[in-house]
């Protein structure tokens, strides 16, 4: 049903009535009494106003700036606004300015007209956003979004007592429907109190980048947030670690990037960048100097410094020159990569001199430098196409002696993804699969293949070319490590649902550190002191910065972005769930519950998946807002199906050729085993997406049950063997999870596990959403689909996002 209703305001209230011709008759009618007042006060005229007749008057008021306007959000207690009592006593001479505000609650999207029924000035707000507002009885047109908006209105009176006396009046405000059910859709209150909405995940201020000082007694936070009017400020804080006291601030700052503290002394660098060109500056805290080290480079890559901070390196790219024929012969299978031909190279800089030298040349790009703990080596990757062996590429590391720039090559593993220095230039600390050197990380039964994107630890003796696995029997996956000078390995794993950082003793000896939020997002550990510091968010809880120390002792909160943006937020209850399958399978998972939760009710319920090797984690906000969908009455059921990394290696090595073969299953069971343990949930209306191989899963999904009422597929793959070949790198991702197989030998599964093929089984209604240039699953995935259903007469919707 369409809706169109109009808001009338006059002063301390509003009427809302249907713009719709059949509706004029309505009679249905919800009286509106909860408003915010400020003051009426006198506006004075500005200084020499009257040098030119005519040039200032009482109707340019209106027009004065009021941009601190998008960034209120009043309620009863703050200063000079109250809850109107329908009565506004304006005894005032001259030109007079009032504020209304009241927080709009629905749960659904609809236009209306806002209009002011009286002869005034005024100009209006939602939720920062300004509505333009025109003629004699001003009227301007108003979208309100699902979720709870601030409407705020400011009025200008002129000297017309008349007015005045009409606007004093008790007035009460009302909304007029059509029916009686729409009664029930709009709210309004004085609390700003509301559920989570978008806005607040998008635009709230956030952490990019943080960097950690060599002492640990300072960390530098590049930090950005998005205002009303949808641009984006970015700016640079230091801060103490002690207590998170503000040290310095750099605000309006375009873009400060790249930030690292120098080894030696208080000086931070951080890049900022001009018409593509990037320039490096050094600011030190001690004598407050901001010195240029780099100027004007193009196509910057990064940088690192030195460990004497005598000098640094840093990478520039070099695109390759492009035929004007337009033809290309590929080289490769990555040569479909539009920027595959480009390379990249890297330069030393002394510093504070400034005297460059270039360090590498070739055909293949170097990249992942490092220094050794030194500082008289580089160590530095090199990577070459592969095509006959998994996974498709083969990557060597190599070390130069920066006194010659002498290269010997360090270490070649085609399964090690990540290498850096341990304790000196002999011991290399190591990630990579369980399949690197021959499967020593392997904890799997004979024959079984392994999910190769499992971060398993290795340390590794140069000296004797000895690797020594360390995470073996450690069912966490391990994402990234450095090697800290008390003799311990600082990590950042996946277990289960969270992110934790952990460490390993060069035993193999773990321990797990509380970091203060569930999903530990980025994270530093000083050298030389025990101090980490972590970006994170948990289940029910946005972005934060904390500390502890690697000694043990309390987590600090050093930092939280978005606390005046959260303020009056409330979310609802999550608890983990765990299903218990018919085969005895226990499917890990989490239920979030609708905010205002009453068991007496029944909520339809949204299933969320990946299904894919990673994990769903417990971080708050991101793509698929979990809290938000909650906080619109649904109830959230999450599982964690077969192969997702950080429940051990066994259970991995399940995504490997599956393809929803398992997966699907286990969807399918836990949400019914959910249906059973919560009677509030309407088992009548489940709906259930997912993104990627969550789409593909959704697609899947609905050609095996008719469970679900509706089905999203967010750029899902609907035929194997064109996503494996198509893709940017579908068959790179094949490497692992059709290990193995392909088109030729694998048939049944690159046909039978395609949904496309099984389009005629496909009832559920289905939307399919894709990004119109998206090269990792390209949208010939939902086209291929959309076009099969269409033809079978199905219900089906296809959204292309450019």
């Amino acid at each position: 049903m369409r809706i169109t209703v109009a808001v009338l305001l006059a002063v301390s209230l509003f009427s809302i009535v249907s713009l719709a011709e059949e509706a004029e008759e309505a009679k249905l009618t919800l009286s509106i009494d909860a408003w915010l007042h400020k003051a009426p006060v006198e506006l004075a005229f500005p200084a020499f106003h009257d040098e030119k007749p005519g040039e200032f008057t009482a109707d340019d008021f209106i027009d004065a700036p009021t941009p601190g306007a998008v960034l209120l959000r009043p309620t009863a207690k703050s200063k000079g606004w109250s809850k109107d009592d329908g009565v506004v006593a304006l005894g005032y001479q001259g030109v007079v300015e009032t504020w209304l505000a009241t927080y709009v609650t629905t749960d659904r999207f609809m236009n209306t007209t806002l209009k002011l029924p009286t002869a005034c000035k005024a100009k209006a707000w939602l939720d920062g956003e300004a509505i333009s507002l025109d003629g004699d009885e001003p009227s301007g047109e108003l979208s309100l979004q699902a979720g709870t908006s601030l409407l705020l209105v400011r009025v200008v009176l002129g000297d017309d007592v008349a007015a005045k006396a009409k606007l004093s009046a008790d007035l009460k405000g009302e909304l007029v429907f059509e029916d009686e059910a729409l009664m029930e859709t709009v709210s309004f209150a004085i609390d700003p109190t509301r559920a989570v909405d978008i806005r607040d995940v998008l635009d709230a201020p956030k952490i990019s980048s943080i960097a950690l000082s060599l002492d640990g007694a300072l960390v530098a936070v590049s930090l950005g947030a998005y205002g009303p009017g949808g641009e984006r400020e970015t700016w640079l804080e230091i801060r103490d670690t002690k207590a998170g006291n503000l040290i310095r601030s750099w605000r309006g700052v375009d873009g400060p990037g790249r930030v690292q503290w120098l080894p030696i002394g208080h000086a931070v660098s951080y890049t900022s960048s001009d018409d593509e060109k990037t320039t490096l500056w050094v600011y030190d805290l001690d004598d407050e100097t901001v010195t240029p080290v780099l100027h004007g480079i193009e196509d910057f890559e990064g940088y690192a410094w030195n460990p004497d901070g005598e000098s640094l390196v840093y990478g520039f790219g070099v695109e390759a020159e492009k035929d004007e024929r337009k033809v290309k012969r590929l080289e490769a299978i990555e040569d479909r990569w539009p920027w595959w031909r480009g390379r990249s190279y890297l330069v030393e800089v002394t510093y504070p001199g400034g005297e460059a030298r270039r360090l590498t040349a070739g055909d293949v790009s170097a990249s992942s430098w490092t220094f050794s703990p030194k500082g008289t080596h580089l160590l530095f990757s090199r990577t070459w196409p592969d095509p006959q062996n998994r996974p498709y590429s083969r990557t060597e590391w190599f070390e130069m002696d920066l006194s010659y720039l002498r290269v010997t090559t360090a270490l070649t593993e085609r399964w090690i993804s990540d290498v850096s220095y341990g304790k000196d230039r002999d011991t290399f600390v190591l990630i990579g699969s369980p399949s690197a050197f021959d499967g020593l990380g392997r904890d799997l039964p004979e024959g079984v293949i392994p999910n190769d994107y499992g971060g398993q630890l290795f340390l590794y003796d140069r000296a004797t070319s000895t690797p020594t696995p360390l995470s073996r029997d450690f069912d966490p996956t391990v994402q990234s490590a450095v090697w800290h000078d008390s003799g311990r390995i600082v990590t950042r794993v996946l277990d289960k649902q969270f992110q934790r950082i952990a460490t390993c003793s060069t035993k193999g000896e773990w321990m797990l550190y509380d970091a203060g939020v569930d999903v530990v997002a980025d994270w530093e550990v000083s050298r030389g002191a025990k101090t980490v510091v972590a970006t994170g968010t948990s289940v029910s809880g946005p972005q934060k910065l904390t500390t502890f120390a690697l000694k043990g002792g309390k987590t600090r909160v050093l930092l939280d972005p978005g606390a005046e943006r959260y303020e009056h937020v409330t979310l609802g209850k999550v608890e983990p769930f765990v299903a218990t399958l018919d085969d005895g399978m226990e499917l890990d998972g989490r239920v979030y519950y609708p905010l205002d939760y009453d068991p007496a009710r029944k909520y339809p319920v949204i299933v969320y998946y990946y299904g894919g090797t990673y994990p769903i984690t417990r971080d708050f906000g991101g793509r698929y807002p979990k809290n938000i969908w909650a906080g619109h009455d649904y109830f959230i059921y999450v599982p964690n199906p077969s192969g997702a990394l950080g429940y051990g290696q066994e259970f991995a090595a399940r995504h490997v050729n599956d393809w929803g073969i398992l997966t699907a299953g286990e969807v399918i069971g836990g949400t019914e085993a959910f249906l059973d343990a919560y009677p509030a949930a309407d088992g009548e209306s489940v709906g259930c997406i997912g993104a990627s191989y969550g789409g593909f899963l959704t697609m899947y999904l609905v050609t095996q049950t008719d469970m679900f009422s509706a089905a999203v597929a967010h750029a899902g793959i609907s035929n194997l063997s064109s996503y494996w070949a198509e893709g940017y790198w579908g068959y790179g991702y094949g490497a692992r999870a059709l290990a193995n197989s392909f088109p030729w030998n694998a048939r049944e599964l690159y046909v039978e596990q395609s949904p496309l093929f099984h389009a005629d089984k496909i009832d559920t209604p289905l939307l399919l959403l894709h990004g119109f240039d998206d090269t990792n699953v390209p949208k010939g995935e939902s086209d291929g689909l959309y076009i099969a259903l269409k033809m079978l007469g199905k219900e089906v919707e296809y959204v292309q996002v450019e």
